[in-house]
């Protein structure tokens, strides 16, 4: 009998669980890699363990293309111009905005699958090619933040897409992921709406919970016309936050 008042059968699976989690530390989780192969969720083909899409389906899918928009990325008609309509006949509150690709094909099906299937992986995927793709454009970031969602739009998803892939962002940048912004109410889906409505949809929904100085990476999942990161734009301006750049997985 033991004094501890442990017996010898558990304590002999706790040294067995020990030497388990030890083998895994030092290689066992390449054995499991050779047992249950990755694969890429987009073909199928066998991947790397860890990664998610194949090289192949990532260079398929869609990329920006010609000129952009030097505020809001929009890919332009012609080379001779640097600003879309909508940049180009109002001030906008939010300073550049990236993304990955326009909201098509291969694109369009891994965000529908991390927002509404929650495949987080994809969501860390999709998060990783954003960093790796801009991060020489967010070398002046001080911190990194999201565009919330209310509490029961985000109990009714389940998570907040945004969130996740800002702090995902975040680690990989090696920068602070703060908590600047709540969304005070709930708003009508943009897409249904006039742009006069959508102005007054959005007005004063987002409240800024902290002040600051420098410059802000703002994180949302899509941008279609950018009225909404816009709005989170001009409350942390208003804040006191200097700069505000956008990063969103795709762009519609």
């Amino acid at each position: 009998m033991t004094t501890s008042g442990a017996t010898r059968t558990s304590s002999s699976v706790w040294r067995a669980c020990c030497r388990t989690a030890e083998w895994i530390r030092k290689g066992g989780a390449g054995v499991a890699a050779l047992l249950y192969p990755a694969q890429c969720v987009e073909c199928g083909a066998a991947i790397p363990w860890g990664s998610v899409v194949c090289l192949p389906c990532a260079e398929r899918l869609p990329h920006p293309a010609g000129t952009a928009c030097a505020v809001c990325g929009e890919q332009l008609a012609s080379d001779s111009l640097d600003l879309c309509l909508r940049c180009g006949t109002r001030l906008r509150a939010f300073d550049a905005a990236v993304s990955l690709g326009p909201y098509d094909a291969g694109l369009r099906d891994l965000l529908r699958r991390f927002k509404f299937g929650r495949e987080k992986a994809i969501g860390r995927w999709l998060a990783h090619e954003l960093v790796r793709r801009h991060g020489s454009l967010l070398g002046e970031i001080d911190c990194v933040t999201h565009v919330p969602m209310t509490r029961a739009e985000e109990r009714a998803r389940g998570f907040n897409p945004s969130r996740f892939l800002a702090r995902t962002a975040a680690r990989r940048l090696g920068l602070p992921e703060r908590r600047l912004l709540v969304k005070a109410r709930a708003t009508l889906p943009q897409r249904v709406l006039s742009a006069r409505e959508r102005g007054r949809n959005l007005s004063d929904a987002f409240v800024a919970v902290r002040s600051g100085k420098g410059a802000v990476l703002l994180v949302d999942d899509l941008l279609t016309t950018g009225a909404t990161v816009d709005e989170c734009a001009r409350t942390l301006k208003r804040a006191g936050f200097d700069r505000v750049t956008v990063a969103t997985v795709s762009r519609a």
